[in-house]
């Protein structure tokens, strides 16, 4: 048996979960979120003490770590990708950088059509990227990418699951330009998708440290500014 700790501040929401996993197959035991309105590095290993108490659940206990790595907000990723390497250099265990699309594919479950995962990025854009309906880990149609909500609804030539926060918010624009399609709230958090993919990873053999880059669809305010 696999014991994971994930974590996820790809946005204003910081997420932790537990997951347990044996053969590549697992399952989210714990998962806690709080929307962060200062900074994720405030509150992210409390909220991961308090869940490995919930679960009673010691550090020792903790087999492998991941985060999310994006898209989502530069300073969220940097925050989560750097405590996910502090966790596991400490504690002498693998880590695994998860896509946050990705993994909300993961959380909202199978489907039967493709499931298009959705992240809001503010301007007015979404994040999104499509996967096929039902396998695992999600097998990418398109990858991640970014885009009006209007112009990437007009882009689907069939019906789809839109899934992910973003979904809700962009609601009434994604339904409009792709008619037929299907909003689904997530099922779990990201965090918890990310764990079920990590889990998968390892038990492929993949080597530890995979996917520790960021992934980044937009150049950051600050270097905008600097222009």
């Amino acid at each position: 048996m696999i014991r994971a700790v994930a974590i996820d501040t790809s946005t204003w929401w910081g997420g932790v979960a537990l997951v347990e996993g044996e053969g590549g197959a697992g399952e989210v035991v714990a998962e806690s979120a709080l929307l962060v309105r200062d900074s994720h590095s405030r509150h992210l290993l409390p909220m991961l003490e308090h869940l490995l108490a919930e679960a009673g659940w010691g550090r020792s206990d903790v087999d492998l770590y991941a985060s999310t790595r994006g898209p989502g907000s530069f300073t969220g990723l940097r925050v989560g990708l750097g405590t996910l390497k502090g966790l596991a250099l400490a504690a002498d265990k693998p880590c695994f950088g998860v896509g946050s699309l990705e993994s909300i594919a993961v959380a909202n479950g199978r489907e039967d059509r493709d499931r298009v995962a959705v992240m809001d990025a503010g301007r007015s854009e979404i994040y999104v990227a499509r996967f096929t309906s039902g396998s695992f880990p999600p097998d990418a149609v398109i990858d991640p990418c970014l885009g009006k909500p209007d112009s990437v609804a007009a882009a689907e030539s069939d019906p789809v699951v839109w899934i992910g926060p973003g979904a809700a918010m962009h609601r009434d624009a994604l339904l409009a330009g792709c008619p037929g399609s299907l909003v689904r709230t997530v099922r779990h958090g990201v965090a918890g998708g990310a764990g079920l993919l990590a889990v998968r990873r390892h038990h492929d053999g993949l080597p530890s440290g995979s996917g520790m880059s960021p992934l980044y669809l937009r150049t950051p305010d600050a270097v905008l500014k600097a222009r």
